[in-house]
């Protein structure tokens, strides 16, 4: 069968017989992969994927002196965490301020 037929519909005792076709046979991904992209989009996402290459290989910048300093103090029993500054120091970064 190709796509087109005839379907029977009953209501009641009544059965209407209509066509039935196929609307699409091609996906999104499919249609969206037969559609050429212009030069531009397609550099302009070369660009994009080199510029966050480019970052994700850089390092991550630790303090690895205030990482000590901590890890000493939670195993020394000394570290205190202040919850009222953890907050104001999340709200400041969601809101985004400079010291976050």
């Amino acid at each position: 069968m190709t796509g087109d037929g005839k379907i029977g519909l009953q209501v009641g005792n009544v059965v209407r017989l209509g066509a039935v076709r196929k609307l699409t046979s091609a996906t999104t991904e499919e249609k969206s992969a037969a559609t050429p992209r212009p030069a531009q989009d397609v550099a302009a996402s070369a660009s994009l994927i080199t510029r966050a290459a480019d970052i994700a290989s850089q390092p991550v910048p630790v303090d690895h002196g205030r990482v000590a300093a901590i890890r000493e103090a939670i195993a020394g029993g000394s570290y205190r965490l202040d919850p009222a500054a953890t907050a104001r120091a999340m709200l400041q970064f969601h809101a985004g301020g400079a010291d976050a």
